[in-house]
Parts: C-alpha cells; structure tokens; sequence
C-alpha cells in the first residue's frame, strides 16, 4: 500500500493542479484495546537445572534433549491514552498529499494472573509456583505515515469534511513485567522428593522486566471536519484508526532471574523469552490545526 500512495503523490505533483504547502499539528485521545501479551522461552524443567540440581537427581528422559518452547500468556483491559502529531504537505485543488510523524503513549499497568499454556509448567501451578503474574506497563508508539486524502466542502466553504488513509511505519515499545514465584514452604513443593532440593527451590524467583521493542509496517484510515477560522488558518477534529500489518514480536532477552540465579541452566546455553501481541491498533479522536503556507 505505501507504494501505491507514493504513486499517487507523484502523480498529483506532477499535475496541473496548484500545490498550496500547509503544515499542521494535532492533539488527541487514543483509545487502545485489551492488550494480550503472549510469551515464550526455552526454559528446562525444574528439575533439569543443573544449578539448582547439579548432581542430575530424580532426572530421566526428560532431561536428555531441549524441551519444546514453553508458553504463557498475561491479559491486560483496554487503555486511554494521547496521541499527537505533526504534518507537512501540499493541497492540490480537492486532494492532499503529506508526511507525517505520530506519538502515541497508553498506560496498561494491568499486571494480571498469568495463563499457563504448556503441560510441564502448569503441572507446577498446583504445587511448586505461588505466585504467576504480568502483563503490559507502559505503551508508547512512534510512527512515520504517508497519507493521501480527500476534501469536500461545504455550500458555506468554511466547513470542510474529509477521508484519507495512510501507510507507513511504527516503532512500538512495550514496558513488560513477568515474575513467577515458588513456595517459601519446601514441604509444599512436589517437584522433588529430596528434602533439600526441595529446601533449595523454595522461595526462588523468575522474573523478567524490561522495555520490548519491534518495528512494523502500518497503515491507518483517517475522517474528519474542518472548520476555516482564518484565511489560511484550520480548526478541526480529525478521527483515526492505526494499526500494524502482523504482530508485534520482541528480540530474544534473558530473564533477570532464573529461579533466583543467572539464566542459564548449566547446561551451554541461555535462557532466552520473546513477547509477541496482535493488538496494535488504537482508534483516535484528535484535535486539529492546519495552517497553509
């Protein structure tokens, strides 16, 4: 779709048209949707740790090659937050062409029970986990749009209405928080028989708290009504709604703590977890002002 707007843009420069330059800014509310932060991580089993069982105690065939990926998932409500932005671009008799840049920021801080999707881990949520929650912090979003729209006046020609769409891209950044805790009480963890592998596991912590980035392609379809204050002077309210082409996928990160120690498990290699989510969009109502050159 980007490349077709920038046909379009040429192609009405390169037309008889007059271009009239403007710039313009906005200020908003962005209403973003419930947030589902899905996890993932090549973590071994408890009992596979060879920092915390080091001797391979109570171990068997589960131990003997990489498990398959774990998984989890943190579920946080909808959000409120601002948005704002700033345009410059040319008018060419009804149609616009611009550039623009957008900020977008929404605080979650939702920090919710964490649905366990992996047979191995659940089996410790009756017995060796207390504690499993997370989910998103803050949001934040920084965007680069070419849009392309159409305008359509009044009898009265100081109001205008207007629709547009847009590509282009955004850098969306995540603040996430992860932390799963065991039983302070050895006697409640099953996980080992041994009395004091039990006694070494108890109270250990998982935890993973770190700002998540990813790039996307985006687009977005854009409506509003302007009204003329002055000659080359526009008051309006502009409506939007953004969103990236697939999901938002973090790089690889290490936890901060693997059961209270570095991540790793001893056995060659780190323990890595990404998060990925497909709730990208946000719908915006902004206010608007545009000012023609």
């Amino acid at each position: 779709m980007t490349r077709w707007i920038w046909v379009a843009v040429i192609a009405l420069a390169a037309s008889d048209l007059t271009a009239q330059p403007y710039v313009g800014s906005e200020l908003g509310l962005a209403l973003t949707p419930a947030l589902r932060l899905v996890g993932t991580d090549n973590d071994w089993g408890t009992r596979c740790d060879l920092l915390i069982n080091p001797d391979g105690l109570e171990t068997g065939a589960e131990c003997g090659t990489p498990p398959p990926p774990t998984e989890w998932t943190n579920e946080s409500g909808r959000a409120i937050g601002i948005t704002a932005g700033l345009a410059a671009g040319y008018r060419f008799g009804r149609y616009r062409a611009e550039v623009e840049y957008r900020f977008r920021a929404a605080a979650y801080h939702d920090y919710t029970a964490t649905q366990i999707g992996d047979v191995v881990t659940a089996q410790k949520a009756d017995q060796e986990l207390e504690t499993a929650i997370g989910g998103g912090g803050d949001l934040t979003v920084h965007g680069v749009f070419t849009n392309l729209a159409v305008d359509f006046h009044a009898a009265n020609r100081r109001l205008m209405s207007y629709v547009g769409v847009g590509a282009g891209v955004q850098r969306m950044a995540i603040d996430y928080f992860s932390l799963w805790k065991r039983n302070d009480d050895p006697t409640r963890i099953a996980t080992f028989e041994d009395a004091t592998l039990r006694a070494k596991l108890a109270g250990t912590t998982t935890l993973g708290a770190a700002v998540l980035h990813d790039t996307m392609v985006s687009i977005q379809l854009l409506g509003g009504v302007d009204y003329r204050i002055a000659d080359q002077l526009t008051l309006g309210n502009t409506i939007r709604y953004a969103t990236g082409l697939g999901a938002f996928r973090s790089a690889p990160r290490e936890w901060d703590q693997l059961r209270s120690h570095d991540s790793t498990v001893g056995r060659g290699s780190r323990i890595l977890y990404t998060v990925e989510t497909r709730d990208t969009s946000a719908f915006t109502m902004i206010l608007s002002l545009r000012y023609g050159l």
